[in-house]
């Protein structure tokens, strides 16, 4: 089981290397979604939770066929950047029939490696348009946060996740990164995956580099940790993920975010624009805006923050959040950037 165990994380480490490489050289088209908001999240929290009850009901063939037609889709978009769209569908149609027909000649150990190569390319497809699309860092963490609670309950409290991965195990197209089938089989759903490399692409978008290097890595580093548990028998059963993986994201979302004084938008970010701009006594657009007659800023203390569009200070408060709050009270269009005094 170490071995399985390695090499699972070994895969994950490899996948969430491939999107940040993706992310960082594709530049996928923008779906017409509009702009993300806190009822989305709920949206796609609400389908992840109602989705595993469905599929316990659904005939195990109806479930391999939906998954199918989904990974296939997913392949396509991924694909598209780089291929073109007519070249990404036949290529996602044939590598989709072809583990389907693996499937039905019995090859599990061929359908299994097949349908893991086609799940993590989908993943990085799904969570590079998502990032790209306008996911914000604090919408994956509140994404993150609720995945948590529903993991425990789901995974840790009831059956509902065993009796999900009893169903899928086995299929073609499973929603699970498998090494092995066996009792327990060696394995990781797919939400936890995604989370993996969705949050490293997310961070990159909204504070730079530094910070999806340490979510990658710690995204890594979680399932490493779980996998010695294993390894040295103190876990024997399945374990939500998301209960160590959820808070991790929390918290470098808070960390970033209280650093850098706000996450960068999708438009700054395409632009080039850095995602920090230290705030000190060298920095000419701090002096001229402090330097400029405003009503706002005369009472502005040091360590308080202070918004700024167009060099001027068109808010103020006692954090990057309030400053900007006070911002939109108080009439400003666009994103300011808020800097601490």
């Amino acid at each position: 089981m170490s071995a399985a165990l390695t090499g699972l994380n070994v895969c994950v480490a490899a996948i969430t290397v491939l999107g940040l490489a993706y992310f960082a050289r594709v530049r996928m088209p923008r779906p017409p979604v509009g702009k993300y908001e806190a009822p989305d999240v709920l949206v796609v929290m609400a389908v992840v939770m109602v989705a595993p009850l469905l599929y316990l009901e659904l005939p195990r063939t109806a479930v391999a066929v939906v998954f199918g037609l989904v990974l296939c889709a997913a392949l396509q978009f991924t694909l598209a950047p780089l291929l073109g769209g007519l070249r990404a569908a036949l290529l996602a149609v044939l590598a989709v029939a072809a583990t389907g027909g693996l499937a039905l000649a019995d090859r599990t150990l061929a359908v299994l490696v097949l349908t893991d190569v086609l799940l993590a390319v989908a993943v990085v497809g799904v969570a590079t348009m998502w990032a790209q699309s306008g996911f914000r860092s604090v919408h994956t963490a509140w994404f993150a946060g609720l995945l948590a609670l529903y993991d425990l309950v789901a995974t840790g409290l009831t059956s509902v996740m065993d009796r999900f991965a009893a169903q899928v195990m086995g299929l073609p197209f499973a929603p699970l990164l498998a090494v092995t089938r066996g009792d327990p089989p060696v394995a990781l759903g797919l939400g936890d995956l995604l989370l993996i490399v969705l949050f490293p692409l997310v961070a990159a978008k909204a504070y730079g580099r530094a910070a999806a290097l340490l979510a990658g890595a710690l995204g890594v580093l979680a399932s490493s940790a779980i996998s010695v548990l294993f390894a040295t028998g103190t876990l024997t059963g399945a374990f939500p993920l998301m209960v160590v993986l959820g808070p991790l994201i929390v918290a470098q979302h808070v960390y970033w975010a209280r650093r850098t004084g706000g996450e960068r938008t999708t438009a700054q970010w395409r632009a080039g624009t850095s995602a920090t701009v230290p705030a000190t006594a060298a920095s000419p657009v701090l002096l001229a805006a402090l330097a400029a007659p405003s009503a706002l800023h005369e009472g502005a203390r040091p360590g308080d923050w202070i918004a700024l569009l167009d060099g001027e200070v068109v808010g103020t408060g006692a954090s990057a959040g309030s400053a900007r709050k006070d911002a939109a009270r108080r009439g400003a269009e666009g994103v300011p950037l808020v800097r601490q005094v």
